[in-house]
Order: structure tokens, then sequence, then C-alpha cells
């Protein structure tokens, strides 16, 4: 991405957010410095209430490898191999891999490597794509985007109770700080 996170920060709550929500929602990213692989936590914050929180241990405490694991035994997909310098069944493993990971943003449950890349995503997109992005982490941000008018919110109005639990929130938030009913 380039910035520091405190220049990361300040854009995405200084230039990308609505006008009706700035003040009220922060972004806060930490890595605790011994930890594995300088593990932290990312979250959103809103009137001081974290939501949206990147937890690195909910993919594994959730059962999601297990999940990985029974789908490709279903498909009979065999662990990869490294011969030389070639992995064989590396894409095959890494089709189920991303549906899983998908399947658990979904849910709720990421890390922070997928909060940084649907940051980079969100902001080398045009807004409009954005806010179709397939990743609702992406939407999460496009729907607090000052870019999003009240036209495009009153279509999205319509859209609240199909997009997943924990982004719904969002939805929310802003179509209640515009005065949009849905």
């Amino acid at each position: 991405m380039g910035k520091s996170w405190t220049g990361l920060r300040k854009e995405l709550e200084e230039e990308f957010l609505c006008e009706s929500l700035r003040g009220r929602v922060q972004y806060f990213l930490t890595h605790y410095h011994g930890a594995p692989d300088n593990y932290g936590r990312f979250c959103v914050r809103v009137d001081k209430n974290e939501y949206a929180m990147a937890n690195p241990y909910a993919y594994y405490v959730k059962g999601y490898p297990n999940l990985e694991y029974l789908a490709k035994q279903e498909l009979d997909i065999p662990e990869r191999e490294w011969i030389d310098e070639d992995c064989l069944y590396d894409e095959k493993n890494k089709v189920i891999e991303d549906e899983v990971v998908n399947i658990s943003i979904n849910n709720g449950d990421f890390d922070i490597y997928n909060i940084t890349d649907a940051i980079r995503e969100y902001k080398e997109l045009p807004i409009v794509k954005s806010i179709v992005s397939e990743n609702p982490i992406v939407r999460m941000f496009a729907v607090m985007d000052r870019r999003i008018g009240k036209r495009t919110l009153k279509k999205l109005a319509k859209e609240v109770d199909t997009q997943p639990k924990w982004l719904q929130f969002f939805y929310k938030l802003r179509l209640d700080s515009e005065n949009i009913y849905y």
C-alpha cells in the first residue's frame, strides 16, 4: 500500500469517509511485537464500540481449516507435492482454500491480511466497482465512502438484507446517517 498505517488511516477517515460519519468512525490497527509473525488486530470503531474485528486466530478457532480438509477430501484433491521447483496440485488446493476464506469473510471472520488486501482493492477500484465488489470488506469501505451519493444509497437500501450479517450493520449505519429508510 506504500503508506504508513497512520497516513492510510488518515486518508480513509478524512478523504474517503462520508461527512455524516466523520468523527464517529475510526479505523484501528496494531501489531503485537513478539507475537508470531507480529500478529495484531484490526477493527472499525463506531461511536467508540468495536465492529468488524480482524482476529488472526478466528479462522482456526472456528474450524475453517477442518472445512478445507473435508472439502478437499470430498473432492478427492491430493495434498501439494514438491517436485524440484514445481508444486503439484497447488491450483486445486488454492481454489478450495480461497473458497473457504470467502466463507469465513462472509461470516465476519477475517485476518488482518484480508483487511489490507481489501483496502488495496478498494483504493484501486472506481467507487462504482467497489460498492459491488465480491469482497464484503471492500463493500464495507465503499458504503461509508463520500463518493456514494444518496441515489446510490437509496438503491442499496433495498439490498441491506442480502448482505452478510456483519456487513448489514455498516449499510444501516450509513443509511441512518443520511436519514434514508431501508
